[in-house]
Formats: structure tokens, sequence, C-alpha cells
């Protein structure tokens, strides 16, 4: 009787364990999400040692927040930690001054931060002018304006010899040569690479020199030829050479072969070749193509 009552207390044993370790597992789990301040915490299934670590977790990132100046429970904090959420409170809205930052509040600055205030405005001033943005230039000293001027009339220079939009009487005799120059560099550059060289539209063929003239007319072929070999662009076949309609030709037709062959849809069988259209036809797989099209 005795040993039968042992073997039942064991057979328990056994078959409550999965069960006790489910529910520690659960309770591990909410004690990590205690922890961790989130929203699905028990606190009601803490022990008094859990929750008073929650405690402190929710005291530390309230105290974190109150110095950051986010939302936060000031009434929770003790005498040191107000003086020093005061002081981070002091030291942001000086940092905010400084920047220039609308949050900044000038009553609670010291004559000294007012004044290093007031400095870092006047620097910010000149830079915005400086660099050409928003500023008061009546607040510029003689030699900041000097130095604003320049800069501005620098960016005038630039915007000129980039072909923007400018005002070129406000430039000196060897400024306007230096934009004259870079307009005929444009220029050249663009007929070189076909910006408009064959349609006319940003080369202006009558501003080259005579040997860009001989360079441009080989480029302007030579990119004719490409774009009617290849079937992209405008290509202008009365600008061929003799020997050229034959390579563009067998060119051409290659290129409308492959296609037929990947399966493509710019593929045209009317082109295609008795011996092709057989290899085309017999490719198997799922095509627009037909053996009646190939044949």
């Amino acid at each position: 009787m005795k040993f039968s009552s042992i073997a039942i207390f064991f057979a328990v044993l056994v078959m409550l364990s999965p069960f006790a370790r489910a529910q520690a597992g659960e309770h591990s789990r909410n004690v990590s999400n205690c922890l961790q301040l989130s929203e699905s915490c028990d606190h009601a299934k803490l022990n008094p040692r859990q929750a008073a670590a929650v405690a402190a977790a929710q005291h530390e990132r309230d105290l974190r927040d109150c110095k950051n100046g986010w939302s936060c429970d000031e009434s929770k904090l003790t005498v040191p930690e107000t003086r020093d959420v005061a002081e981070a409170t002091r030291k942001r809205n000086v940092s905010d001054c400084l920047e220039g930052n609308i949050s900044c509040n000038e009553t609670r600055l010291t004559a000294t931060e007012l004044s290093a205030n007031g400095d870092a405005a006047r620097k910010r001033n000149f830079l915005h002018c400086k660099e050409g943005w928003d500023c008061d230039t009546t607040k510029l000293s003689p030699s900041e304006t000097v130095l604003v001027n320049a800069a501005t009339h620098e960016r005038l220079v630039d915007a000129c010899r980039a072909g923007w939009e400018c005002d070129v009487s406000q430039l000196s005799n060897t400024e306007i040569k230096a934009v004259a120059a870079a307009a005929l560099q444009r220029n050249l550059v663009s007929c070189m690479s076909g910006w408009g060289g064959r349609d006319r539209t940003s080369c202006d063929h009558a501003k080259l020199t005579a040997v860009e003239a001989v360079a441009v007319a080989h480029a302007e072929y030579g990119l004719n030829l490409s774009d009617c070999k290849n079937g992209w662009g405008p290509c202008d076949q009365a600008k061929l050479k003799q020997g050229d309609v034959a390579e563009v030709a067998q060119s051409r037709h290659q290129a409308n072969y492959s296609a037929c062959l990947q399966g493509d849809t710019s593929c045209d069988p009317a082109k295609l070749t008795p011996a092709e259209a057989k290899r085309v036809s017999a490719i198997p797989r799922a095509s627009s193509l037909t053996t009646k099209d190939v044949q």
C-alpha cells in the first residue's frame, strides 16, 4: 500500500511538471515585459522584489524623459533629480538659442549667454548672406558686406559660365570673355555628343571653328551610322556612305533574327530567311510567334 502511494505521488508530479514549466515561463515573460515597461505587463503577478525593480525602471525612464524635455511626471522626482532636470533644461535652451531654433527663450539666458547668443546670431546671418540664403544685410559689418558682395558676384559668374540665366552687365570684360569661351565649349560638347547636334536644337554649327566643324561632322557621321545599325535614334539613310548600306542592312537583319530567336515581340518573321524561320520554329517555348508566322 505504501509503495502504491509513493508511485501515485511521483506520477502526479510528472504530470504536473509540464504545466509548472509553462507557468514559470509565462511568469518569466511577464517579469521581462514589466522591466521593459511594456503595456502588456501584469503588475498583479509580480512579487515585492520584482515590483520594486519595475518601479525603479519606471522612475529611471521618467527621469530620462524629464531631462530630455519630453513628457514626464516631475512630481515623482527627488529634490536632487529636480535640480538636475532644471540644469538640463537650461543647457538645452542655451543650445537652442545658439543654433537659432525657434524654441529658444532668451529671457532665460544669463548676461554672458545672451552676449554669446548675439554673436552666434550675427555669424549665422553673415553665413546666410554669404551663401545666398535669406538674411538681413543691414546687420552686416563693413568687412562682412565686402565678403558677401564678393561671394554674390562669384555665384553670378558661375551661373553665367554654366549657361544659366544671369545679368551679364555686372561682369567685367575678362569675365565676359570667360563666359563666352565657356559657351563655345558647351556648344562643341553638345555637337560632338549628339545632344541636339543632329536635330539642331542645342548645337550651333555656325559657332564652330573649321577644325571643330570637321571633328563634329565625323562624330555626327559615326552617331548616324550607329543609329542606323541598331535601329535607335533618327537614322538618316541619305548620310550613309555606299559601303554602309549593306553593313546596316546586315546589322538590322541580324538584330531581327536574334529577336525572333529570343521570342521578342519586336521580331518581324517576314524578314527571316527560310533557314532562319525553320530554326526559330523549332525552338520549344511559349511564344507569340507561331509556325504560320515564320513560314
